[in-house]
């Protein structure tokens, strides 16, 4: 940021000093509602101004550099039109950080908050409640002898809160949704037996079935050609499946599941279980998806069999399982909300 001075004598306008920082914004999304009320979402952000050159009328007695945080607040389709964009984000307790250039040089740090606040309590019947806000980080210059502040704005960013009333863990909650979120499963993650304590439990077997999946998705059963399996690529993601957000979500779950029952209990379904022997029958993609095994019935026949089921160890199965829930949850993917899974070595 250049500080020039225009004049008539010398005429002209002039560099009469400089300001260069590296300036960082870092967001933390929030599980849960603000001092656990029911209304309120926020997020939190840690910024720091890292000064690298001041000099010249910076350095005057009297300047000052102010940072705040702007959001733009909008309400998703769904939301009562009495919702005030206003409400939909805000600033927080973190209003922002007025200093002069040396002493935001001495200590670059500052925090800032942002919070939304939903029209009506958490409930499937209210839907999620989504808001969007647009949030840019702003410096504003102030120089003794210069007729305005001069602003200077960083990069735009996206925050959204919601109001999942089927999140078991938190119904409120921010995220940012410019990335396509992932989970990862291991196939060396495997399960440890009881040697002192509790067994570790891994999910290798489930590594591995979503691997050669993703991998080889010809390989897999029931039998198709050109079969295409989707969850493993930003690209061709999975949609979460909500059964608990209605009437029409659980029956489609409900087929997901009872076609893969189905296949499982197929005659030519290869390493079905021997008699007394105990084994899960997995699937991929998951009954919770959108692209689980019924979605040749909502969608067309082109995506009949684009599935995959193995049978596998049953503690690795319900621990995936367990870990799918919780990461559903903490990351909060909604309704509809695309994600990936990752598979590591």
């Amino acid at each position: 940021m250049p500080a020039i001075r225009c004049g008539l004598w010398p005429p002209g306008c002039y560099v009469k000093g400089l300001f260069i920082s590296r300036n960082t914004l870092i967001g933390h999304g929030k599980i849960g509602g603000l001092d656990a009320g029911p209304y309120t979402r926020y997020v939190e952000f840690d910024f720091n101004i890292d000064v690298k050159t001041t000099n010249g009328d910076f350095n005057k007695a009297g300047s000052k550099l102010k940072a705040t945080l702007e959001c733009e607040g909008d309400w998703d389709i769904g939301v009562p039109s009495t919702a005030q964009d206003e409400y939909a984000c805000f600033t927080g307790l973190y209003e922002g950080r007025e200093d002069s250039p040396s002493q935001w040089n001495a200590d670059g740090d500052t925090k800032f908050d942002l919070w939304s606040s939903a029209p009506k309590m958490p409930d499937v019947v209210n839907g999620d409640q989504i808001a969007t806000g647009l949030f840019t980080p702003v410096l504003k210059f102030t120089i003794p002898g210069y007729g305005q502040v001069i602003p200077a704005e960083g990069e735009e960013g996206e925050v959204r809160f919601d109001s999942a009333a089927y999140n078991q863990r938190a119904q409120l909650g921010s995220v940012f949704p410019d990335a396509t979120p992932a989970l990862r499963y291991d196939r060396s993650d495997k399960s440890v037996p009881n040697t002192a304590g509790e067994p570790y439990l891994g999910v290798a077997a489930v590594a591995d079935h979503i691997g050669d999946a993703l991998d080889a998705p010809g390989s897999t059963y029931p039998t198709k050609n050109d079969k295409n399996i989707p969850g493993g690529d930003p690209l061709d993601p999975m949609h979460r499946l909500v059964p608990g957000y209605g009437v029409t979500e659980r029956d489609r779950y409900d087929a997901n599941r009872a076609i893969v029952s189905s296949t499982c209990n197929s005659s030519g379904m290869p390493g079905r279980p021997a008699e007394g022997e105990n084994l899960d029958c997995d699937e991929f993609p998951f009954a919770s998806s959108y692209e689980g095994a019924a979605r040749h019935q909502y969608e067309g026949d082109e995506y009949l069999n684009d599935f995959s089921v193995r049978y596998i160890d049953p503690t690795e199965n319900q621990e995936a399982g367990r870990r799918l829930g919780a990461w559903y949850d903490n990351d909060r993917i909604l309704s509809h909300d695309p994600y990936i899974i990752r598979i590591g070595d």
